[in-house]
């Protein structure tokens, strides 16, 4: 049977059909997982901490200072129960120890806030942001390797320079490449087996049930599972309100604390 014959097989042509159907449906979800972990999450993190993250930062800051005090009245009154002078250097060397830990998570905090402003302030526009994800998608669909297991080594480094084109934003580079491959000599396309069809179908099947699982469970995790919240505004009003309460709370409990220090420290 020659290879005309073939490809009027209606075997031939269902197992085409279901190949196309594939490919295109892995395309849809690689796209959308890499855009969900290298751009939808670096931007949901972002504006959630630019709404809500000083405050966050500023409480845990005021938490700290709190328990900081608590800890060096107790420690105060422990030498003051023993008949001795309170030894405020070491009292103070003992609480920078045990605070550590803490002081490390104020720096990350306050760290990953200036991060999120910059962030924000270097984001591309609309029509730039859509012309990336089009480009991408294109130069996927022609040079991703689960779509073509039998690319030329040229083809996979190009399409690591895709990947990284897109992470960078780089349109130009994206185009240039796009238009390299329209340019570039076509290979001699080579008849595919029944068998290797059903291979490839095989492994399309498998890395779409494995994508569909990621994005399920990307989209049970934070940022995504507050993704609506985060534009709501009565949510966003509501939960700085609380946490200004709570800033307040341990607020009102460093200056008792430091009220009391200072009571037996000089009585």
């Amino acid at each position: 049977m020659n290879q005309n014959t073939l490809a009027l097989t209606p075997e031939n042509e269902e197992l085409n059909r279901k190949l196309d159907k594939l490919a295109l449906e892995f395309l849809d979800l690689f796209t959308r997982h890499k855009e969900m972990v290298e751009d939808e999450y670096v931007i949901l993190n972002a504006l959630y901490l630019e709404k809500l993250g000083r405050f966050q930062l500023e409480l845990l800051q005021k938490k700290t200072e709190a328990a900081r005090l608590k800890m060096k009245m107790q420690l105060i009154q422990a030498a003051l129960n023993r008949d001795e002078q309170p030894d405020l250097q070491a009292i103070e060397h003992a609480i920078q120890q045990k605070f550590q830990n803490y002081y490390a998570e104020i720096e990350a905090q306050a760290a990953a806030l200036d991060n999120a402003k910059e962030v924000l302030s270097h984001l591309v526009s609309e029509e730039d942001t859509l012309k990336l994800k089009e480009l991408f998608r294109v130069l996927c669909k022609r040079l991703h390797p689960d779509l073509h297991p039998d690319q030329t080594e040229n083809e996979k480094e190009l399409f690591i320079k895709v990947k990284s084109a897109y992470d960078l934003q780089k349109i130009a580079e994206l185009q240039h490449i796009l238009l390299y491959l329209d340019e570039y000599k076509k290979k001699k396309i080579l008849p595919i087996s029944g068998d290797e069809k059903r291979k490839r179908i095989e492994h399309l099947e498998s890395n779409i049930k494995s994508l569909t699982g990621k994005i399920a469970q990307l989209q049970q995790t934070f940022p995504f599972n507050v993704k609506e919240l985060i534009v709501d505004e009565q949510y966003i009003a509501q939960k700085q309100e609380e946490l200004r309460s709570d800033i307040e709370k341990f607020d009102q409990e460093r200056v008792r604390y430091a009220t009391r220090i200072d009571i037996m420290i000089n009585e």
